[in-house]
C-alpha cells in the first residue's frame, strides 16, 4: 500500500511539473509574440513588428553589429555579437556571431542599403533574413501575422 500511494504521488508530482512546464512555454510564446514553426521558420505577430519599426533605438541596445567582409575585403553582411536571451534578435533565431547578408533578398553591402532593407519590413507579410553561422549558410523565414 505503501508503495502504490508513493508511486501515485510521484505521477501526480510529475504531472504537476508538466503542467507547468507546459504553461511556462505557452506564457513565454504569448508573451513574445513569436513563434517557432519550423528549423528556420517563425510566424511574428504584427504588433512585434511594429513595435521594432517604431522604436528602432531599442533595437541599437540590444545587439552590437559590425559590418563583415568577404575575401575580397568587401562588406558582405553585418555580424550580430551582444544578443542577450530576452532580447528580439535572440526571439527571431538570430545568435551571437551570426553574419546577415540579405534581408528579403536586398544585399547588405552598406549601412545605406542595411537602413532600406529595415525599412522594407513595414509593408512585410513575409520577411527573411539569410546567414552565415559557422560556416554555414541558413535563411530564416518569418510570417507576420
Amino acid at each position: 500500500m505503501k508503495g502504490k500511494l508513493c508511486a501515485n504521488y510521484t505521477t501526480a508530482k510529475n504531472d504537476d511539473r508538466e503542467k507547468d512546464a507546459n504553461k511556462n512555454n505557452k506564457k513565454s510564446k504569448d508573451d513574445s509574440g513569436i513563434e517557432k514553426t519550423g528549423a528556420n521558420q517563425y510566424t511574428v505577430d504584427q504588433s512585434v513588428l511594429d513595435e521594432i519599426l517604431e522604436n528602432p533605438e531599442k533595437l541599437y541596445t540590444q545587439v552590437r553589429v559590425t559590418p563583415h567582409k568577404d575575401s575580397n575585403g568587401e562588406i558582405d553582411g553585418y555580424r550580430m555579437t551582444g544578443i542577450r536571451r530576452n532580447s528580439i534578435f535572440y526571439k527571431l533565431g538570430i545568435k551571437n556571431g551570426d553574419v546577415v547578408h540579405n534581408v528579403n533578398g536586398k544585399p547588405l553591402t552598406s549601412m545605406s542599403n542595411a537602413m532600406d532593407a529595415y525599412n522594407s519590413l513595414g509593408n512585410a507579410r513575409n520577411f527573411s533574413f539569410d546567414i552565415t553561422r559557422r560556416k554555414s549558410k541558413r535563411t530564416f523565414e518569418y510570417e507576420v501575422r
